[in-house]
């Protein structure tokens, strides 16, 4: 009898502690992950309240890089400087890319921006209306888990044609699938279907 309960206890008690530890683990990346953020965008923050001069160089320099874009983004709508924000990364597949990004490095998902992401295609349904998902593929470098299926699949959206291009999307996920392995079309009507709700 006490063999039972001391392996119950231990069935109990073990699932818990993973959890816990897990859980712990997710809250620390994401908060590493949210400072590393905050101090690139934080000169920007400091320019703008201290009403310095930016050049657009600087901008553009951040804005290229999909993983802080949207920050980038951000920063400049509130102190109402969205005039600043490069014309070239004000798109909908530039700001579909920065979402997936962001959601990719999240330490539940890929754990790491990718190594490299292109825009593989664009896939519109009609649904009541005309709904525009990106689809991206994305890769890693070893010694990255995800680096053995070379080229995945990513999807942000819908875009209707009126959207901000950062408006945040939706639905924006990855099945890490690869992209010899499923159509873009399909990989859109699974997240459609199966990732929130059209409001």
């Amino acid at each position: 009898m006490k063999t039972i309960l001391i392996g119950a206890l231990v069935l109990i008690v073990v699932p818990l502690a993973v959890l816990l530890l897990n859980d712990y683990y997710v809250k620390r990346k994401f908060r590493k992950l949210a400072v590393q953020k905050y101090k690139v965008v934080e000169p920007l923050m400091r320019k703008l309240s201290l009403k310095e001069a930016i050049t657009e160089v600087e901008i553009l320099m951040m804005a290229k890089d999909p993983s802080i874009r949207n920050a980038v983004f951000r920063t400049l709508d509130a102190y109402n400087r969205k005039d600043l924000f490069p014309t070239k990364y004000f798109t909908h597949e530039k700001g579909a890319e920065s979402f997936l990004v962001n959601w990719l490095e999240f330490p539940t998902e890929l754990g790491t921006a990718p190594d490299e992401i292109e825009l593989f295609t664009k896939v519109t349904l009609n649904e009541l209306e005309l709904l525009d998902y990106y689809v991206f593929k994305y890769r890693t470098q070893t010694p990255h888990w995800a680096a053995q299926y070379n080229w995945m699949l990513g999807v942000s959206g819908p875009y209707r044609r009126e959207s901000n291009p950062f408006d945040v999307p939706l639905r924006v996920f990855s099945r890490f699938n690869p992209v010899e392995n499923i159509s873009p079309e399909i990989e859109v009507q699974w997240v459609h279907e199966n990732i929130g709700k059209i409001a």
